[in-house]
């Protein structure tokens, strides 16, 4: 199955009072029709730098350069006048604080609308009738009530489903979602997640899941990529990633995931931070905090090689005869 999207190479750099920094250097991945794909990493690693670039959303002090391809459509280079016309209509995004995304001013029926009303080329009543119908499919009590009602007047994760019922609102063939349930509480996080997951399997909606929380990806994607320091450091399906991780940095990531059946007095943690984009190490950029770096390590920058089948790492500890 042909991908619908994919991002080849992709270097976004931004100007910076310390000259030109990349925040996402040569990063490459594909998401297939109906697939969820998890971007994970901490912050600062470059994962919602890739989605605005993917958007084509970012600041004016940035430029993309590479290759982003959806439905063989070449994004990098198309005209802001088409690429309107994508964003909403076939790409949409769940942004990570929905108080912020939304607009205080309107009406969660009017913004509704509006994304409608732009690329559907329906009438006002038609898309008063959509944008209830979307609060009813994302689950809204009141959908007629709420429809009128302004985002303060609801909770935190009211305003996350009225984000997704703008999101789902055009059918778009893919979905990017930014830490979508980060600020909210963890009964509210299951019930985001469980309608995300309903709606893909009704729609086939594909879905591009950016997330610091491993436990989200168990549950939610397919395959995954683990992103530090703006590079993709390893690919797999999520099966293998939690069963055999090869990269030291996904290891540590799911060593420091809190366990019911290991009793401990402290979570194990990777030790440092993420570098900044103008303080990058010389060889491989997780080398400073790697407790199994060698020299080598220190001195050249390993590249992404494919260890096993549809499983790749950035490592120089791993080759394929040790995965074998």
């Amino acid at each position: 199955m042909s991908a619908i999207l994919e991002v080849k190479n992709l270097k976004t750099k931004f100007k910076t009072d310390y000259g030109t920094v990349s925040v996402v250097d040569g990063v490459d991945f594909s998401i297939k029709p109906g697939e969820t794909l998890g971007v994970v990493g901490e912050s600062g690693c470059g994962k919602s730098v890739t989605s605005l670039s993917v958007m084509r959303l970012l600041p004016s002090n940035a430029s993309n350069e590479g290759s982003i391809t959806f439905q063989g459509k070449e994004l990098i280079s198309l005209p802001e006048k088409q690429m309107q016309q994508v964003r909403g209509n076939d790409i949409a995004m769940i942004f990570q604080e929905p108080m912020t995304s939304l607009n205080p001013l309107h009406t969660v029926g009017r913004q509704i609308e509006e994304a409608v009303i732009l690329h559907m080329n329906i009438s006002k009543q038609e898309a008063k009738e959509r944008a209830i119908k979307m609060l009813n499919a994302v689950g809204m009590p009141r959908a007629q009530e709420i429809y009128g009602e302004y985002p303060h007047q609801l909770s935190g994760g009211m305003r996350q489903r009225v984000m997704i019922a703008m999101a789902m609102a055009c059918d778009p063939k893919l979905i990017i979602a930014d830490e979508p349930t980060t600020a909210l509480d963890v009964t509210i996080q299951a019930q985001i997640l469980d309608l995300m997951r309903d709606l893909k399997d009704k729609t086939g909606t594909s879905i591009m899941l950016i997330t610091h929380d491993l436990g989200v990806v168990a549950e939610m994607c397919d395959r995954v990529i683990v992103m530090y320091a703006g590079q993709v450091v390893e690919e797999t399906d999520v099966q293998t990633l939690f069963e055999n991780p090869k990269h030291p940095y996904t290891m540590g990531l799911i060593d420091s995931i809190p366990s019911f059946e290991d009793e401990k007095e402290y979570l194990n943690t990777i030790p440092g931070s993420v570098p900044l984009p103008y303080e990058m190490p010389k060889g491989c950029r997780f080398a400073p905090r790697c407790s199994w770096a060698k020299e080598i390590c220190h001195q050249h920058a390993p590249e992404l090689m494919e260890i096993e089948s549809q499983h790749k790492c950035r490592c120089w500890l791993v080759t394929k005869e040790d995965a074998s």
